[in-house]
């Protein structure tokens, strides 16, 4: 390479075919990216922090690019908005590491920043960056991205934020005050894969103590409901023998209770047959005995009266018992109204009647009065 300089103002020195100018000292882009590589460093910029952050986006295999400004080789680009990348399909026996890369294009002479695909395996490395001293492109990592076999979502764990190693990106400085972060961020880098690992190992052994923990607590329940089981197996047999027992025992003293019920009645109506033939016998002796002592004064009494109702003893007795009946409803009429009523009489002692031949009745108050 010739010797450069740069940069001053340049004289026309005549026009192309075109008729456009041609300058004597017209210089291309490459000294000026060759300006700003002497002066300051490729990266990102250390403030604001997010300066071309990785970031999950949430939903499946997105990533979301937060804004920045960055430098390749003095080369450099600036986006003022999130930008959004899509990963590849996740691998489906081992795990991958992809790189998100800001990249010097010169076939294109741009800069972009774009996913390189990784390689899956059982211990998968990230894709190689292209930094030759000379060539077509220049790549910087601004994060890795590993992915398990078939994870659907991509989570912020999965990825790892390389700005800030100068090995593979760094934030821009001055050269004079070139920050080396390499051995700080692999001494990080470390340390974080060191607690992973422990945290992975101390996750394995308490999956394990639970595992076997639950183990013993099945076991320990599986024992109780066994033995809690049995006992009340047992205590259903023990039970049914008492109640078989309990109604053996009771059955016979019902059938004792019946047996000695049953001699009882059985004695007492033969008691009760004795006692009610002995009754019998008695009121039939004591009828016998008045009829023979009372036979003949019944007999004599019996005469006084035939001799008294004469030979229509019937006929008598039921004028006798008519007489009765009318003076008895006299006396109730008589009661009823307060009044004493009597048949009138000649002095022949015959009863004045009527144009009807009813006898007349002549009437004056039970209580004396005038009334």
């Amino acid at each position: 390479m010739a010797f450069r300089f740069g940069y001053f103002d340049s004289e026309i020195i005549g026009t192309d075919d075109e008729g456009m100018p041609i300058f004597d000292r017209a210089e291309t882009s490459d000294l000026f990216a060759l300006l700003f590589a002497n002066l300051v460093s490729d990266g990102v910029l250390a403030l604001p922090s997010n300066c071309f952050r990785v970031r999950a986006a949430g939903n499946g295999l997105n990533l979301e690019l937060d804004p920045g400004f960055g430098m390749v080789k003095g080369h450099f680009c600036y986006n003022d908005e999130v930008d959004h990348l899509t990963i590849e399909s996740a691998p489906q026996q081992y795990n991958r590491i992809d790189r998100v890369v800001m990249r010097c294009n010169y076939l294109e002479r741009m800069v972009e920043i774009l996913i390189k695909t990784g390689i899956e395996a059982a211990n998968p490395v990230p894709p190689e960056l292209i930094r030759p001293a000379a060539g077509d492109y220049f790549e910087l990592c601004l994060a890795n991205i590993r992915l398990t076999a078939g994870q659907k979502v991509i989570t912020q764990s999965s990825i790892t934020d390389t700005r800030p190693d100068s090995a593979v990106c760094g934030y821009i400085t001055q050269l004079i005050d070139h920050l080396d972060t390499a051995v700080f961020f692999e001494q990080l880098n470390k340390f974080y894969e060191e607690f992973v690992d422990k945290s992975n190992t101390s996750y394995k052994e308490f999956t394990q103590m639970a595992a076997d923990a639950f183990k013993a607590f099945t076991d320990d329940i599986s024992q109780y409901i066994a033995t809690l089981k049995q006992d009340s197996t047992d205590a259903y047999n023990n039970l049914l023998t008492t109640m078989n027992n309990f109604y053996t025992t009771l059955s016979q003293q019902g059938q004792n209770l019946h047996d000695q019920y049953s001699a009882e009645l059985s004695e007492y109506l033969t008691e009760l047959e004795t006692k009610g033939n002995n009754d019998l016998l008695a009121i039939t002796q004591q009828l016998i005995l008045f009829k023979s002592t009372n036979e003949a004064a019944f007999l004599e009494w019996f005469e006084h009266i035939k001799g008294t109702l004469g030979e229509d003893a019937a006929g008598a007795l039921q004028n006798q018992t008519d007489a009765l009946t009318a003076q008895v409803q006299d006396l109730q009429s008589m009661l009823i109204s307060g009044m004493v009523r009597a048949k009138l009489k000649t002095d022949q002692n015959d009863f004045i009647t009527d144009s009807t031949g009813k006898p007349l009745l002549i009437g004056w108050p039970i209580c004396g009065c005038n009334k």
